[in-house]
């Protein structure tokens, strides 16, 4: 009898393969989220693709691996995009540090938790980033942008991060795979996680 065994790469290349899959999951979803969505928005939305998946890094993690992918991914957005350098940068890095943070207090094992999280995110997100381009000089309308379509957007986020969380939970585990003991969430014994 033939058993199919399923691929499982050796220890040290399965970290490579991670980190790899990893850059090539922002660069994907950075280039979805700058060059395709403008073009096909949902319901008037462009989903934040990037900082959703930093999002829900941050909220399966305890490292700082989130606040390199939210700074990466942002200043891949703001290079792409018609940003000034730096805005995303910053709001993506510190968003992920704030919902990452808060998301400590909570039993992260639950998936619903990453999807309050990039809502939250999202509803921080869009009047930090019109203060941001209003500091720098654009013009931009605050009941539109914020009252027409923070609501879409929210709902438009929060999907995409319930469809982005589980190919960022397998590119966290082949990146940092967990250790068989837990204690009070901490891995007691191998990677930290």
């Amino acid at each position: 009898m033939i058993i199919a065994r399923v691929f499982q790469p050796r220890p040290g290349r399965r970290l490579w393969i991670g980190y790899i899959g990893s850059v090539l999951l922002v660069l994907m979803l950075g280039l979805l989220q700058t060059s395709v969505f403008p073009s096909f928005a949902i319901v008037g939305i462009r989903p934040a693709l990037v900082l959703m998946s930093a999002i829900a890094l941050a909220t399966m993690s305890d490292d700082s691996r989130a606040l390199s992918w939210g700074f990466a991914g942002g200043l891949l957005v703001d290079l792409l995009s018609a940003t000034p350098l730096g805005v995303n940068a910053l709001l993506f890095t510190l968003l992920v540090y704030i919902v990452g943070g808060q998301g400590r207090r909570f039993d992260r094992v639950n998936p619903v938790f990453p999807i309050l999280a990039g809502a939250a995110a999202t509803v921080l997100y869009y009047p930090a980033l019109i203060l941001a381009l209003q500091f720098l000089e654009f013009d931009i309308d605050w009941g539109r942008q914020v009252w027409d379509r923070l609501p879409r957007a929210v709902a438009v986020n929060a999907g995409a991060t319930m469809l982005l969380y589980p190919v960022v939970r397998r590119v966290e585990r082949w990146t940092y795979p967990q250790s068989g003991a837990r204690l009070l969430g901490r891995s007691v014994g191998g990677y930290p996680g």
